[in-house]
């Protein structure tokens, strides 16, 4: 059982989500509840596709059905029936997957989705609290966003949110919504991980190494600047490379949270906020040498590029 606060909403679930958000809310926005295993030969419900991503092979549908009703499948893993209102949810895992993907499913895709839903375009980010000031990295998966946040977590940095990453008032003072406190690492970074953790560490069931750098404090906290890892791996020295506007905002739209949208409405605003979020901070390509070891030093280069 869980009751947490995640990127601005209470969600209540019957299984455990970990460390993964914050106490101290009152009732809860979002209630998922554990049903009885989907079957992967089932088909979906006819009705409206608002979204759909495959590449080699589906990766996720959701599906609104006459009633209102949302069913959004992930592929391989899981169903989620959703009340038209979206505050009730009913899980329904594959037989056979791995015990704990239902924490790491909701906290991250179900989440996001649900954000989209209620208004909030969700990048595919983590970011990071340097001194009252968020620095947020966007990217692919394994495009080095945790690393990224890692390594400045190692020098002093707290930890936002990672892998959904939520940016309100996009026109005005952009902030971040304070979401996951752990950091889910690929393998082959175990002496990073070590330098950035404040207490122990865990393997997700995904398989990813999960640590707890120091969480930010505020609920919302000013982004600075977007950066955009690029790994180098030809000794090339630490560099980072401003965008134009329309090339920030070009990039942008290529790391939403959940990708394969046909909902109008929701195309319309993720275009809306990336392009008034262009116009407010800067967007910066980081050309890092990849580790181990990686460069030390990363912070105050960053902080001196964006402050130039």
């Amino acid at each position: 059982m869980s009751l947490t606060m995640l990127y601005g909403l209470g969600i209540d679930t019957d299984f455990d989500l970990h460390d993964a958000g914050y106490s101290g809310m009152g009732e809860a926005d979002i209630r998922v509840r554990t049903g009885p295993y989907s079957q992967a030969s089932s088909p979906q419900p006819a009705g409206e596709h608002l979204l759909n991503f495959e590449t080699n092979e589906p990766w996720y549908t959701l599906v609104r059905t006459a009633s209102g009703d949302l069913h959004f499948r992930v592929h391989g893993v899981c169903d989620y029936l959703i009340s038209p209102d979206f505050r009730d949810v009913e899980l329904r895992m594959l037989a056979g997957v791995d015990q704990g993907m239902d924490g790491v499913m909701t906290t991250g895709t179900l989440m996001s989705l649900l954000l989209y839903l209620k208004g909030s375009p969700v990048f595919h980010g983590s970011a990071v609290d340097v001194d009252g000031a968020g620095i947020a990295f966007v990217g692919h998966s394994g495009q080095g966003k945790t690393t990224m946040a890692t390594l400045l977590c190692s020098e002093g940095a707290s930890v936002i949110t990672d892998d959904v990453l939520v940016i309100d008032d996009a026109a005005t003072l952009p902030t971040i919504r304070r979401g996951s406190r752990e950091l889910r690492l690929r393998s082959g970074i175990e002496e990073l991980a070590s330098r950035a953790a404040m207490g122990s560490s865990r393997v997700s069931a995904d398989e990813r190494q999960v640590i707890a750098p120091r969480p930010a404090e505020a609920e919302r906290v000013p982004l600075r600047a977007i950066v955009i890892p690029r790994p180098t791996r030809d000794d090339s020295p630490l560099r980072f490379e401003r965008l134009s506007e329309k090339d920030a905002l070009l990039a942008l739209l290529a790391f939403p949270r959940l990708m394969g949208w046909r909902d109008p409405n929701v195309l319309s605003l993720v275009f809306q906020n990336a392009s008034a979020l262009v116009t407010r901070v800067p967007v910066l390509v980081g050309h890092v040498p990849w580790g181990p070891p990686f460069p030390e030093g990363i912070t105050s280069a960053l902080l001196a590029e964006v402050n130039s």
